[in-house]
């Protein structure tokens, strides 16, 4: 097992399921820990502030904007693709497929070390870091079967905390040394991004000892996919008309989540238009403080989500990130970087609870046998405000410095009503929905 590699969470002792699990566990970890070194380079609030700065003296201010929101909005965007990997992987060996999924992963990452820092070359990043992401949410997306087939009930939950917690470590780590690396060197990243996507291959090999218990009995049940990706937008429509409190679920989700996704891009344009910093301090206020932040609180959510109706506890979550908005609004207002960092932070406490609300909130809704359904109509919306929230943002700051207004306070101003607007609806939907958003259905 290569150095640095990660043990497993699993007791050394316990039944052949278990030993099997423990040994599939550390073969994970290491995986998850060698690919998160170059996945961490194109995620959302690192390679957003990669591109702003790198490109700021080569592109045009506008389209650069633009580029911008797309990037730091990649993992959203990416889920509008969930339902077609759900389709390409039935009937396929899962370790193979996401093994390939790695392999183009790693590659793309490696050919953004060499792009040139020309407008095209800038257009290009956002193509290759979106075709990066689309491999790991097609990796997100299969690889919860090999997780139900090889871990037991009793330790999934704890080894997929362990995978998240490694996960949000490197990034958080890898970003932020990358920032410090940039700000010595801007040059520096046509070395460093190739060094960690080889170090990366060794995510290939350790994911590809895997082995998922019992998988030609997975491939026999596969034979008849459930859907077909051209089905993906026919079946968020049905699940939304036949079910009228998840679709007011899902609306106030998309306003809530529409001022979230509107705050990235403008922190990235402020931290160097308006505050002059470079890469490292940009990064951490983008992306290292609001992860470690988000590790730190997950346990907190974790306890209250536990015995609380999804609704309940957005009624309750949601008005963290409304606090987190207020924050950057008054960064702008009384120009203090040191609040762009406070508010960082608070978003990190909601995402935290979002994180988890994430995974489990629809199951408080869907039939047993809808619950992929209801997971993937979340995820498709999702994608969709990815797509429609960080570009309808840059485009409105553009127009407010058009008319010479303050437009970063503006725009964090547009983006605390609109969060306001969300965390207001599910109060109203927890008192609409009275005695059943007290009931919690997902332990049954």
């Amino acid at each position: 097992m290569p150095d640095g590699a990660v043990t497993s969470p699993l007791p050394h002792t316990g039944s052949l399921s278990e030993r099997i699990a423990r040994r599939t566990s550390a073969l994970e970890l290491n995986s998850t820990f060698f690919f998160t070194l170059s996945l961490a380079a194109i995620e959302g609030g690192v390679v957003a502030v990669f591109a702003k700065q790198t490109w700021a003296a080569s592109a045009p201010e506008r389209q650069l904007n633009v580029c911008v929101a797309l990037l730091g909005a990649m993992s959203e965007l990416a889920n509008i693709l969930s339902f077609i990997w759900s389709s390409a992987g039935q009937g396929r060996r899962l370790v193979p497929f996401i093994n390939s999924l790695q392999f183009a992963a790693i590659a793309l990452i490696t050919v953004i070390a060499f792009l040139p820092e020309t407008p095209t070359g800038l257009y290009l990043l956002v193509v290759f870091a979106l075709a990066a992401r689309s491999c790991w949410s097609g990796i997100i997306t299969l690889r919860t079967s090999a997780w139900r087939a090889n871990y037991p009930p009793k330790t999934r939950a704890k080894i997929i905390g362990r995978l998240s917690v490694v996960q949000v470590f490197v990034v958080a780590g890898t970003g932020s040394a990358l920032g410090l690396l940039l700000d010595r060197n801007p040059d520096l990243f046509r070395v460093v991004l190739p060094v960690l996507c080889a170090f990366s291959l060794l995510a290939v090999w350790s994911y590809g000892k895997i082995r998922v218990r019992r998988e030609d009995r997975l491939l026999n049940s596969a034979a008849n996919p459930i859907m077909k990706p051209w089905q993906g937008p026919m079946v968020v429509l049905k699940v939304l008309r036949s079910d009228r409190r998840y679709a007011q679920f899902m609306l106030c989700m998309f306003v809530l989540g529409f001022g979230n996704l509107m705050l990235p891009p403008i922190v990235v344009i402020t931290m160097r238009d308006e505050f002059h910093y470079g890469y490292f301090r940009s990064i951490l206020a983008t992306s290292s403080v609001p992860a470690v932040v988000q590790l730190l609180f997950i346990p907190f959510w974790a306890r209250f989500l536990d015995h609380a109706h999804v609704v309940r506890f957005r009624s309750i979550h949601s008005w963290v990130f409304v606090a987190g908005s207020f924050t950057f609004m008054l960064s702008a207002l009384l120009h203090q970087v040191a609040l762009v960092y406070a508010g960082a932070a608070v978003m990190g406490i909601g995402y935290a609870g979002g994180s988890l609300a994430w995974n489990l909130g629809h199951v408080d809704f869907s039939p047993p046998s809808e619950t992929s359904r209801y997971m993937a109509t979340h995820v498709t919306l999702n994608g969709v405000r990815g797509l429609l929230a960080p570009l309808a943002s840059v485009s409105c700051y553009e127009l407010l410095q058009a008319w010479r207004l303050d437009a970063a306070l503006w725009m964090f101003v547009a983006a605390f009503f609109v969060n306001a607007v969300g965390a207001a609806g599910f109060v109203w939907l927890r008192v609409a929905m009275g005695a059943e958003a007290a009931r919690v259905r997902r332990g049954a």
